[in-house]
């Protein structure tokens, strides 16, 4: 692994320590919270980083060692070399990830795709997930089903999306009132702008995330069976919707609490697809309690 940052003190509110490692032909970015105990790993939703879930991190560093990553093409990951942004590559990404920082039966906590891909893996490969955490995970159960509506949508919109700003402070003033931004705590809402950017050369900032990268993720949602491999896990999982209308993956709230082999759904009342952001504590809390539980 190569180490880009020191880790500073161990005070509550310190930056975790950056560093990369290689996966699948990716230079993956790594952040390592800090913590005691066996190693637990969040992965964020598509078109964000592993860097804005600190609200989540920092009090799950007392049930485990806290660990991130950006995905491939998020944040300072780099960009796959063959332009892959399939669900199975970002699946067999966390699987490279795990596997090359020596572990198993990891603890893991996932957002939207992120989640998606932690149950996926853990119904393939039990012995590097043990317990796990999907929070509003992407489901539908075929590639024509009424779910997927939402896809199209969210592909225009993406491409569509502005991709550079004046500042950080004038990012955060364009998207303070603006959906889906708007329901976040204003905290998470700053760090996205921070880290979620880089500076360009004419000292403005631009996403790291490029739209196009975004929307291909989305348009590959549909080619797969995400929703199949996490009824199919024998991994304890506990399963948060949010009970808003904007929740992505609701709908089928009802099945998957009939069908999950192991562990419990759990519907938020008031909550939507952005539960982290809008809620963390609640999240951290149900996520250290199931975590460590038998």
């Amino acid at each position: 692994m190569e180490k880009t940052e020191p880790r500073g003190s161990s005070s509550k509110f310190s930056e975790p320590a950056s560093s990369f490692v290689n996966v699948n032909g990716i230079r993956m970015h790594t952040l390592d919270w800090g913590g005691d105990g066996a190693p637990i790993v969040i992965l964020h939703a598509t078109g964000f980083l592993g860097r804005i879930y600190r609200p989540l991190a920092e009090p799950l560093r007392a049930i485990g060692h806290v660990y991130s990553y950006d995905q491939r093409g998020h944040g300072d990951s780099s960009a796959p070399p063959g332009g892959d942004y399939s669900w199975d590559s970002t699946m067999r990404d966390l699987e490279g990830f795990i596997t090359a920082m020596g572990w198993s039966g990891v603890r893991a906590v996932g957002h939207s795709a992120g989640a998606t891909a932690i149950g996926s893996l853990a119904c393939e490969r039990l012995d590097l997930i043990s317990r796990a955490v999907l929070v509003e995970p992407v489901i539908f159960e075929s590639p024509t089903a009424p779910e997927l509506g939402w896809s199209n949508p969210f592909i225009e919109r993406t491409l569509k999306r502005r991709r550079t700003f004046d500042s950080v402070e004038a990012m955060y003033s364009s998207f303070l009132n603006k959906p889906p931004y708007n329901t976040w705590q204003k905290d998470i809402l700053r760090d996205y702008c921070r880290f979620g950017t880089r500076p360009t050369v004419d000292g403005r900032r631009e996403l790291k995330c490029a739209p196009e990268i975004e929307a291909k993720f989305y348009e590959a949602a549909r080619d797969f069976d995400g929703l199949g491999r996490i009824l199919r896990c024998s991994a304890p999982l506990l399963i948060m919707f949010g009970a808003r209308g904007d929740s992505v993956g609701a709908v089928l709230s009802g099945k998957v609490a009939q069908q999950l082999k192991h562990g419990r759904v759990i519907d938020v009342a008031g909550a939507g697809h952005f539960m982290p952001m809008e809620i963390p504590d609640y999240v951290a809390n149900q996520a250290s309690e199931f975590l460590t539980s038998e």
